[in-house]
């Protein structure tokens, strides 16, 4: 199994949710409201001097959903990505 964690900003909101449905996930947990600082864009720190936040979605899945959930996203990253798009995957050992 795999884990997939997608940090996007709210803008792609319904572009992350289309690339979730089209490639067969229906379950994911959400969190939507995310402060931090990356290396591709300016400070998440919903203040005044760094305004904005990001939302995440952690999928837990199969490989193959893997593979279409992570190119859709590629596909996001490309025609959006001024907007910010990020995608982790790594390897889920154990689910109890």
């Amino acid at each position: 199994m795999k884990a997939v964690l997608i940090i996007y900003a709210p803008a792609l909101e319904q572009n992350v949710m289309k690339a979730l449905a089209q490639s067969g996930v229906k379950k994911y947990t959400k969190l939507p409201y995310l402060h931090g600082v990356g290396g591709h864009s300016e400070p998440h720190l919903d203040t005044q001097v760094w305004p904005g936040s990001n939302e995440s979605l952690l999928i837990v899945t199969d490989e193959k959903t893997k593979d279409k959930l992570t190119a859709a996203v590629a596909l996001i990253k490309k025609d959006f990505g001024f907007e910010g798009i990020k995608c982790f995957v790594w390897t889920i050992e154990e689910e109890i």
